[in-house]
């Protein structure tokens, strides 16, 4: 009989897990409390105007690269569903009378900033020497950052702050400003993030970074159909209550309205204060697990304005490229208020032309573009309206969403005079949306917040402290696309393997003689 899987949450990090399950034989049912699959991988469409609220881009999908490999554990050709971003410039970093494109190719940054600082080429190229001593590594181990604390370099990178790393590297804080200019993937200022993850996310998409062709639904919806093609089931609005224990084993889990779903395994793929801090009773976890979850920080949440306009965005400057624009050099500054729970006085955001960067021409109307504006944002100041219902939320909310988005809209007119226009479609998210679609705990964009104390060897591990328990997704291996999709394959593996070798012990047991 077919061993039976119940995978928990359906973003990026559950549908690997569950299509990786199903190939290897297991009855896999995938359980979703929102009425779409998909998590953030969910797009929305407004009058033929189509949207993707958690992806922008990714790296390494070429042949033999990390996002390659993972998804050809599950039986999809990366280079068949992504396509890639301007490589003159995926990523364009803007501050104050200063900018600077981002190209594929560390040979080529490395060109393009000395000529833009040539006083600091010593130091830009010591920097360089130090990432390039790392990124054959950091890509052949699919970002399991783990593995490298071995290494002297990387061992050190581990032990310190991002602008620690920056300061000590560079005398001109503008050459570190640049180099820290893409900490926004994931949610934290160099002086709180761990050097490593600064150092792997840059490498991360210097070889060439691309979009999913058709917008992330079409991800989502090969993965889904490499699952159900192998016989997985997956189930919207089933929303879990609790995971269910016998002794130091998990046994199923029981729904919201009742219905209990035994199961041999359990991956739970959504935010660990979930799996752990409701799910599951403390009574049933270690004193260390109860320990971590009460300590456990979310990553900060979202603003995003999403719109649909009636003008091709090419002729105003954009292109397959994203958008880091910054009010000030400072980049502590920008996240400030953010961290501190309250709404910055001027925002830095993220400009993201996303039915630019498809070359199926399906997102937009013909000569029209889609454009989202994205910046990060406390939880606090939405925090009253978290229990309201969504589409029907207070007045005082809407008009307090309108407010802020029409300020983060005055932003960029203010530093891209003209580009927003012929306006007809708009959207505004909060971290409140994050919650009602994405089930993401206080709203957080990147689940546990990637901060030293909880990344890398201190973040949640694949394999749950109960028999048969598994996590994936942005608590396992940091935040991100490609992290969350290879945790999912991650804790598949593990279960697949112990799993077997649970049968293999049961048959190698002696058996007592027929008498």
């Amino acid at each position: 009989m077919a061993k039976r899987a119940v995978v928990i949450g359906t973003g990026a990090g559950g549908l690997t897990a569950s299509a990786a399950l199903a190939q290897e034989g297991f009855e896999v049912i995938a359980l979703e409390r929102a009425k779409q699959l998909g998590g953030f991988l969910n797009p929305f469409a407004r009058r033929h105007y189509h949207f993707d609220p958690g992806v922008h881009y990714v790296g390494q999908a070429a042949p033999g690269e990390s996002l390659h490999r993972v998804l050809r554990r599950v039986g999809l050709d990366a280079q068949e569903l992504f396509c890639p971003m301007d490589p003159d410039g995926f990523d364009v970093v803007r501050f104050p009378d200063f900018e600077l494109r981002i190209p594929v190719g560390l040979d080529r940054f490395r060109d393009r900033i000395v000529g833009l600082f040539p006083a600091d080429q010593r130091e830009i190229d010591a920097f360089i020497q130090k990432l390039s001593s790392l990124h054959a590594l950091i890509n052949g181990r699919g970002r399991d950052l783990r593995r490298l604390r071995g290494l002297p370099i990387a061992a050190l990178w581990y032990t310190r702050t991002f602008g620690e790393l920056l300061a000590q590297s560079f005398t001109n804080p503008r050459v570190a400003a640049v180099f820290a200019a893409q900490c926004g993937d994931y949610g934290l200022p160099p002086s709180k993030a761990p050097a490593i993850l600064g150092v792997a996310v840059f490498l991360h998409f210097i070889d060439g970074s691309y979009f999913p062709r058709g917008g992330s639904g079409s991800l989502r919806d090969a993965l889904v159909e490499r699952g159900r093609a192998h016989g997985a089931v997956y189930r919207r609005k089933a929303e879990v209550a609790r995971i269910n224990v016998d002794g130091q084993r998990v046994t199923g889990v029981t729904l919201a309205d009742g219905e209990r779903i035994d199961a041999d395994v359990v991956i739970s793929a959504v935010d660990p204060k979930l799996t752990y801090g409701q799910f599951l009773p403390s009574s049933a976890l270690p004193s260390s697990m109860v320990r971590k979850v009460a300590k456990t920080q979310a990553s900060v949440g979202s603003i995003c304005v999403f719109l649909g306009l009636e003008r091709d965005l090419r002729d105003h400057g954009m292109g397959a490229f994203n958008v880091w624009d910054y009010p000030s050099w400072d980049i502590e500054s920008a996240f400030g208020p953010a961290l501190a729970g309250r709404l910055p006085d001027d925002f830095a955001f993220f400009l993201s032309p996303n039915s630019l960067k498809d070359d199926t021409g399906s997102m937009a109307p013909a000569g029209c573009s889609t454009l989202e504006v994205v910046t990060l944002a406390p939880f606090a100041p939405f925090a009253k309206w978290a229990d309201s219902k969504s589409m029907k939320r207070p007045a005082e909310y809407e008009a307090f969403k309108d407010e802020v988005g029409d300020k983060l809209l005055a932003a960029v007119e203010r530093r891209w005079p003209g580009l927003v226009g012929d306006v007809a479609v708009k959207d505004v998210s909060t971290p409140v949306t994050n919650i009602h679609f994405a089930g993401a705990v206080d709203g957080a964009i990147y689940g546990p917040a990637a901060l030293p104390e909880q990344f890398a060897l201190r973040a949640y591990k694949p394999k749950g402290p109960l028999e048969g328990l598994y996590h994936a997704g942005a608590g396992v291996m940091g935040p991100g696309v490609v992290p969350c999709l290879a945790s999912g394959v991650m804790a598949a593996k593990l279960a697949v393997k112990e799993q077997r070798e649970r049968r293999v012990s049961f048959f190698a047991r002696p058996r007592l003689a027929a008498s």
